[in-house]
C-alpha cells in the first residue's frame, strides 16, 4: 500500500465522518449527506520503506459539503488494509468514526461511532469511495 493510497484511505474514512450532521429530535431520525475529503499534505506522518503489517500512520483532510472542518486519523496496517480512527471537527460539532479501509476505497462501509455538539449521539454508516489519490467521496446514512 502506497503513502498516497493510505492517504486516500484515510481521507475516505475521516471524509466519512464529517458527513454526520444532523438536526436532533426525540424520535430516531434518518438522512442521508455527502462529503468530499481532500488530503492536507501538510498533516501526517508516515512508516519509513513501504507499509507493512503493524505499521502505523497518520494524516488529515479538509472536509467539504453538506458542512465543513477538517479531520485526523491514525491508521493501523492490518492484512494489506489500514484500520483507522478518525476524528473529524466540523463547523457544528465533533464526529468519531471508524473502520477497515482497503487500498482503493468502494463503497466501503464505516461505522460512525459518535459525536458531539449538533452531532451529539451520531450513528450510522459513511460509504467511501475513492476518486483520486487525494480526493474521496462520502456518503453518510445517519441515524440518531
Amino acid at each position: 500500500m502506497t503513502a498516497s493510497r493510505l492517504l486516500a484511505a484515510g481521507a475516505a474514512a475521516l471524509a466519512t465522518t464529517a458527513v454526520i450532521a444532523t438536526t436532533g429530535s426525540a424520535a430516531p431520525t434518518h438522512r442521508t449527506l455527502h462529503f468530499t475529503s481532500k488530503n492536507d499534505p501538510a498533516v501526517g506522518f508516515f512508516p519509513s520503506g513501504a507499509p507493512r503489517d503493524g505499521s502505523t500512520l497518520g494524516f488529515g483532510d479538509t472536509i467539504t459539503g453538506d458542512d465543513h472542518g477538517f479531520d485526523r486519523s491514525v491508521c493501523t496496517i492490518i492484512g494489506g488494509k489500514a484500520l483507522c480512527t478518525v476524528q473529524v471537527q466540523l463547523s457544528r460539532g465533533t464526529l468519531a468514526v471508524q473502520g477497515l479501509i482497503p487500498e482503493h476505497p468502494h463503497n466501503t462501509p464505516l461505522a460512525v461511532v459518535g459525536g458531539t455538539g449538533a452531532y451529539k449521539g451520531a450513528g450510522g454508516t459513511a460509504r467511501a469511495t475513492e476518486v483520486d489519490a487525494n480526493t474521496t467521496k462520502i456518503k453518510v446514512s445517519l441515524v440518531r
